[in-house]
């Protein structure tokens, strides 16, 4: 691999590489957060435990991710991207812990906190790192679709973790069962953990691009400052979180949300993993629009028309005998949530420019995180109001609730009007990038 003189920003062919553990990786991560949610009734059942204990193993990823965010920043800090990649990896691999519970199952609930408190820190190790790792690697005719792909890379996780347990663990939930489901999990991320410390960089020999060739250093006060007093990225911030928590919420009690109109466990599984490879098309669609076009403004809107549109279609078939057209409307949903968080990634970096991706995007996480684990046990407590369907009777406390949310994220994102200054700044630097396929 040849190096190359700064000014001519030359990307390199083990990028791809580079972009493939990271994807694993953080894959393996979201694996473990969606491990029980669709099992809920069977977990309790097992491990003798209540539904809001079920969904303490999946919130615990929301709560903790600022803890996780505030230990990553202090980590990349001190060391290389490298160095705090595999410090992530390693935390991750703490899900074996979580075997400890089928020893004894009805008191082994202990273990399984343990075992999702530590992949839940390792998350913002790698979700936090999305656009940075595209600006890292990526020159900026391919940033855009390379941080659509990284983004992707943690609902695609959630989408195996949905449909994985529901074909492993049946209503007659056994030991061996849950053996196989938690082992399944525990060696794929070893087997993850292991690729990236013989794989992964820190950085190419030169830089893709001037804003990476230029890019300054982490000051926690001062780019907190300027984050918080950016009107444009405050907007974003706000409108952001709520739809992100709206999602997180919707993915973790999806079945809680189902159950009342007489579907399964099985097909919670079905309608989640639909969702995400759904939106897993769109994202890559609007990527490679994202990167001919470089229009985050116009995407972000027409995104947002389609999930309020979605999600009243959504609420109107929740019935009875509605398989087909409930998997579409959950399709739909993915479709056009999951391509917003690289649309707002982008918008996010571009309007706080120069402050470090890795900044913008981690607040935008840990306020969407922290708000989706209220959201979940508002969630929780709504759908007990209405635990049985009612005919004709089509608007729930909780799907009321999903609605406000979704107009008023919309109402707020609508209102965004960022500028583009990477973009401006990468365009008084010559010579253009040479890509290197």
């Amino acid at each position: 691999m040849a190096t190359t003189e700064l000014t001519n920003y030359r990307v390199y062919r083990i990028r791809w590489l580079q972009l493939l553990v990271y994807i694993l990786v953080t894959f393996s991560n979201a694996f473990h957060s969606m491990t029980f949610a669709p099992i809920e009734s069977e977990t309790a059942t097992f491990f003798h435990i209540t539904s809001v204990q079920v969904n303490i193993l999946a919130i615990i990823f929301l709560f903790l991710y600022v803890l996780g965010s505030a230990l990553a920043i202090m980590v990349y800090q001190m060391f290389s991207m490298r160095t705090g990649m595999i410090i992530g990896a390693l935390l991750n691999a703490g899900v074996w812990i979580r075997l400890l519970a089928l020893i004894s199952p009805s008191r082994g609930y202990a273990a399984l906190l343990i075992g999702q408190f530590f992949p839940s820190i390792a998350g913002p190790f790698f979700l936090n790192l999305t656009a940075q790792f595209a600006t890292r690697w990526f020159a900026p005719q391919q940033r855009d679709m390379a941080t659509a792909l990284c983004s992707m890379a943690n609902p695609l996780g959630a989408a195996v973790g949905s449909l994985l347990p529901s074909l492993v663990v049946t209503d007659g939930s056994s030991s061996r069962q849950f053996f196989i489901l938690l082992t399944i999990e525990a060696a794929f991320t070893t087997l993850t953990t292991l690729l990236l410390i013989l794989v992964i960089r820190s950085e190419p020999p030169s830089p893709p691009s001037p804003s990476e060739e230029h890019h300054q250093s982490i000051n926690i006060k001062e780019d907190l400052i300027r984050l918080l007093t950016n009107r444009h990225y405050v907007i974003l911030l706000f409108g952001f979180a709520l739809g992100l928590a709206m999602a997180n919420s919707i993915t973790t009690v999806l079945y809680q949300l189902i159950q009342p109109s007489g579907y399964s466990s099985e097909d919670a599984g079905i309608f989640g993993a639909t969702l995400i490879v759904a939106g897993i098309f769109s994202s890559c669609v609007s990527g490679v629009i994202m990167d001919r076009t470089h229009a985050y403004l116009l995407m972000l809107k027409v995104l947002l028309v389609g999930v309020c549109g979605s999600a009243v279609f959504f609420i109107v078939v929740l019935r009875p005998h509605m398989f087909y057209p409930l998997a579409v409307s959950v399709s739909l949903m993915g479709l056009f949530l999951l391509p917003l968080l690289p649309v707002s990634f982008e918008c996010a970096v571009e309007c706080t420019y120069p402050v470090r991706a890795e900044w913008s995007t981690g607040l935008l996480l840990c306020a969407g995180n922290v708000l989706g684990a209220i959201f979940i046990f508002t969630h929780g407590y709504l759908i007990k109001l209405a635990p049985v369907y009612t005919l004709n009777h089509i608007f729930t406390p909780a799907s009321i609730f999903i609605v406000i949310i979704f107009f008023v994220s919309a109402s707020a994102l609508f209102t965004y009007k960022g500028p583009y200054l990477r973009m401006e700044a990468e365009r008084m630097t010559i010579p253009e990038p040479s890509v290197n396929t």
